[in-house]
């Protein structure tokens, strides 16, 4: 008997749980190389953007209702209140004094949404602290602040958590009710590097 076909008739003769293994698949293969890797899901993980976005916020109590007065750090985008409940925090001019605005603060609901000012320049915040947040009470600004703002928990994750931003003010125009202010917002949820270019781990 030729060998190759004694070698495969040995081969069918054996318990199925002690036959050679066959050939890996390569998808299997893919999968196994990615999960060796320190960071299985990078793939899937977006940049923090690297360059700032501007964005400009009008007066709560004066504006327009065209004009909104919000922030969704979800979608990075601002949000008019009379149209989506989907927003983390809001502007406002009380008794002469620019203030940022917590969901939780404004509305008669509670989230996770919060903001806290820090010493650090724009340039040097490059993480976001998971606690420390203003979530209930509104936070005075004035041009040059920096601050770091936490979402709400993203809806659309299956695992419950938010999104992190740090945030510049850039000028407060009390006359024409606005405040404009630059943003960089990590896309990943739960990710709090805050660092242009790059993303942690999850």
């Amino acid at each position: 008997m030729p060998e190759t076909r004694r070698n495969a008739s040995f081969r069918a003769m054996l318990p199925r749980d002690r036959r050679p293994p066959a050939a890996l698949p390569a998808a299997l293969i893919l999968v196994l190389a990615v999960a060796a890797c320190d960071d299985p899901f990078a793939a899937f993980l977006g940049d923090v953007p690297l360059t700032p976005t501007e964005t400009t916020l009008f007066d709560y109590q004066t504006a327009r209702i065209q004009d909104p007065p919000a922030f969704d750090i979800v979608r990075a985008v601002p949000a008019r209140v009379d149209q989506t409940l989907h927003w983390d925090f809001l502007f406002q001019i009380r008794a002469g004094v620019p203030e940022l605005v917590p969901f939780s603060a404004a509305a008669d609901s509670v989230t996770d949404s919060g903001l806290q000012v820090t010493d650090e320049r724009f340039e040097e915040v490059l993480e976001a602290p998971e606690e420390g947040y203003t979530l209930n009470s509104p936070v005075p600004v004035r041009p040059g602040d920096v601050l770091i703002g936490r979402s709400r928990v993203d809806p659309t994750q299956f695992l419950a958590c938010s999104r992190y931003a740090k945030l510049r003010i850039l000028d407060v125009d009390l006359e024409a009710g606005t405040l404009t202010f630059e943003h960089l917002v990590n896309p990943n949820c739960g990710d709090t590097v805050l660092e242009p270019g790059e993303h942690g781990s999850l």
